[in-house]
């Protein structure tokens, strides 16, 4: 995770407004309001929260720039939004606005879920300035202290772990450092490791003795075994990925290896140039190899000059995307963000459900999503997307990118009994009104989903107890 202290000067509370604005839009949810008085609540409006605020703030005139506004951000979907809340919250208590009213709000516009969170820095009972001298580098180690305290990521310890990997070369050092999210820069004769911006450990360089290194050569022959094998079973076209901060190279073949037999395929280069080479992690023997000593680059991988988006590529690997949903999920990303995406380049899961509880928080959602679809100021058009494709319905789910067909949301008896509707659309009873215009006297399945019918219409029968119990046994007896 990463903190950030955004410093604009506000007297009049404008985070509040931001982040009102990104929920009105859809792309923000509101996870908490401490310690604000009753009367004022989640269904208070944004100038409510803004005189409260202010109010509080008034009572000491020589803080010029009350507002306290800082983001939390996670990379990718690695914490949830609940953990995003419950780090805000310890992240809060660390920096001594604990007792202070703030609010949190989530963030889904971009590939890293992250939580804003605004407050006041006058104290609320004392009226006094909450401490904010060398505020940044503080708020660096209060979230390395919420971590440790929720999650038990000890960052020393992992360092630890990571120095004890079998590495030839200081460049081989530096990968895995910095594929573990370490940053680090020389200064002399020491090697400063950083996390999250803070300083953790200073090394000697002159004490890390690289020759002294052991390399299993069994395990290159199994690696070099395993590279042969899988490259002629998953595309080793290697694509680059980029944006204004960030590039790289990556291939079906590096995310199947790492995901199947924990070996990290890094690849070397310089600005935009094709790679020149590449360092194998072995997570599993804790050693790291010179590519080229176990099988040369242009043997291994072959370099497109074709470049993916960073967001997009974020998106693509936080689907989740499978053979028979990878092309309707294509298409919708190539007409959203007016990009070509080649096959080579999505990434396939095992499963739709590789995580049960998060396929059904994100199932839920969804559902929700499409009941206010046909609201009036609902802001459910930016989150879903309805699409035919090959005589199936999709459901696209844009907030947590993913897919679902029908049968997924309501499951088969209400799938196939809505279907009959459609061969028989009388017992359908009246038309409904999406969006000011009367639905078709015979709807498409997407014109039901977008009148909330699968979900909302209590003439749909319910499955009798035998009915239920009978489609129980079958399900049995094909186990």
């Amino acid at each position: 995770m990463i903190v950030k202290i955004l410093n604009r000067s506000s007297q009049e509370f404008n985070g509040v407004l931001y982040n009102d604005k990104k929920i009105e839009k859809g792309k923000g949810e509101l996870l908490k309001m401490k310690n604000f008085p009753s009367h004022i609540n989640s269904s208070s409006g944004t100038q409510d929260v803004k005189n409260y605020l202010k109010a509080i703030s008034k009572n000491n005139q020589r803080v010029k720039n009350p507002q306290f506004h800082a983001t939390i951000s996670a990379q990718g979907r690695s914490y949830s939004k609940e953990q995003l809340a419950l780090t805000a919250d310890k992240f809060m208590e660390k920096m001594g606005y604990g007792e202070q009213p703030y609010i949190v709000v989530f963030h889904n516009d971009t590939p890293n879920n992250h939580v804003h969170i605004v407050s006041t820095r006058v104290h609320k009972d004392t009226s006094k300035r909450i401490e904010r001298d060398f505020e940044k580098y503080k708020s660096q180690s209060a979230l390395q202290e919420t971590i440790k305290e929720l999650y038990g990521n000890d960052v020393l310890k992992n360092l630890e772990k990571i120095m004890d990997y079998n590495y030839s070369t200081m460049h081989q050092l530096q990968s895995i450092l910095e594929l573990s999210g370490y940053g680090f820069y020389k200064k002399n004769d020491q090697l400063n490791i950083t996390k999250n911006g803070t300083l953790v450990k200073q090394l000697y360089i002159s004490d890390l003795n690289f020759f002294e290194k052991s390399f299993d050569e069994k395990r290159k022959k199994q690696i070099f075994a395993l590279f042969k094998k899988y490259k002629e079973v998953y595309s080793n076209s290697i694509f680059r990925v980029s944006d204004k901060n960030h590039t790289s190279y990556q291939s079906e073949l590096q995310y199947q290896l790492k995901k199947k037999f924990g070996i990290d395929v890094v690849l070397s280069f310089k600005d935009d140039k094709v790679p020149f080479g590449y360092s194998i992690i072995d997570h599993k023997t804790y050693t790291i190899y010179k590519g080229s000593d176990i099988m040369k680059l242009g043997d291994l991988f072959t370099i497109s000059s074709q470049v993916l988006d960073k967001k997009i590529f974020d998106i693509l690997t936080n689907s989740n995307l499978t053979i028979e949903t990878k092309n309707v999920y294509k298409k919708h990303l190539e007409q959203e963000y007016k990009c070509e995406i080649q096959d080579y380049m999505i990434f396939l899961k095992n499963s739709k459900k590789t995580d049960y509880n998060i396929w059904k928080d994100t199932r839920n959602s969804t559902i929700d999503y499409i009941l206010n679809l046909g609201k009036v100021g609902g802001s459910s058009q930016d989150k879903i997307k309805i699409v035919s494709f090959s005589n199936e319905t999709y459901i696209i789910n844009k907030i947590d990118n993913v897919i679902f067909t029908v049968k997924e949301l309501v499951g088969d008896y209400y799938h196939d009994f809505y279907l009959s509707q459609l061969l028989n659309p009388q017992i359908l009873g009246q038309q409904s009104t999406v969006s000011g215009s009367i639905a078709a006297e015979q709807p498409s399945l997407e014109e039901m989903l977008k009148r909330s019918s699968l979900f909302g219409n209590s003439a749909a029968p319910q499955p009798s107890n035998e009915e239920q119990e009978n489609k129980r046994r079958k399900k049995k007896k094909k186990r």
